[in-house]
C-alpha cells in the first residue's frame, strides 16, 4: 500500500462526498483527500432531518455508477482501537440515517491512479429505494428547491455552496455543480427582493411550480 496509510485492514476508514468533506462532526485520526472510480455525484437524495422539511424537503448528494465517472471527496481514519472505531461509526450511522446504501470503495490519492492509497473504505450512499429518494430533475427546479428549502441543519442553499467552495479550493473539475451554484445564487437574491417575508422562500417556489400552497 502506498506509503503505508493503511496499517490495518481492519481500521476503520470512512469517505465522504458531501457535507463531511468540510463539516466532519467528528473526531479523526488522519485525513486523506481523494477520488473513487466509477460513480458520479448527482443530487437525487431528499432532506427532511438537516437541509429541509416534510413539507419542503432539501437536495442533497450522493452518487450512482458511472463507468467512466470520478467522484472527488475526503477519508477520514476514525480515532481509537478497532473498538473505539466501532462506537464512533455509530454515531456517524445516526447523522447518515437517511442514506440507505453502504458501499466498500476503494480511494485513489489526487494526481495518482496507478493504484489506490485505500482499499474498502466505508462510503455512505442513497439508493433509488430511499424513502427520501427524489431522483433525477432539471437544473433549474433542483436550484429553485436548493434555494427554498431550510431545516435543523440550516438552508439548504449553505450546503451548496461549501461543498462548491471545497470543491473549487481543492481545484476539482465539476461544472454542473459550478453552474448550479451560480444559479442558485441568482434565485437566492430574487427571492430576497420578494415580498411578505419569511413567506417569500414558498411563494417563490409555488410561482415556478416547484411546490403547492
Amino acid at each position: 500500500m502506498k506509503d503505508n496509510i493503511q496499517k490495518d485492514p481492519e481500521e476503520v476508514w470512512i469517505f465522504g462526498f458531501g457535507s463531511i468533506i468540510y463539516k466532519q462532526g467528528f473526531e479523526y485520526q488522519r485525513r486523506v483527500d481523494g477520488y473513487i472510480k466509477g460513480w458520479r455525484r448527482v443530487w437525487y437524495q431528499g432532506s427532511t432531518d438537516h437541509r429541509g422539511t416534510e413539507k419542503l424537503p432539501g437536495r442533497t448528494v450522493t452518487v450512482i455508477p458511472d463507468p467512466e465517472g470520478t467522484v472527488w471527496g475526503s477519508a477520514f481514519l476514525l480515532p481509537g482501537d478497532l473498538e473505539q472505531q466501532k462506537q464512533h461509526l455509530q454515531e456517524l450511522e445516526h447523522r447518515e440515517k437517511q442514506y440507505d446504501g453502504r458501499e466498500r470503495l476503494d480511494v485513489y490519492a489526487s494526481g495518482d491512479d496507478s493504484e489506490p492509497a485505500l482499499r474498502n473504505v466505508l462510503t455512505f450512499v442513497a439508493t433509488s429505494k430511499n424513502v427520501h429518494w427524489l431522483g433525477p430533475a432539471s437544473m433549474e427546479s433542483v436550484a429553485q428547491q436548493i434555494a427554498a428549502a431550510t431545516g435543523p441543519s440550516g438552508p439548504n442553499y449553505e450546503y451548496l455552496e461549501r461543498l462548491a467552495e471545497a470543491l473549487w479550493k481543492a481545484k476539482v473539475k465539476e461544472p454542473e455543480l459550478y453552474e448550479l451554484h451560480a444559479r442558485v445564487k441568482q434565485i437566492r437574491k430574487e427571492m430576497n427582493g420578494a415580498e411578505n417575508g419569511k413567506d417569500a422562500a414558498t411563494q417563490h417556489l409555488v410561482q415556478n411550480g416547484v411546490a403547492t400552497q
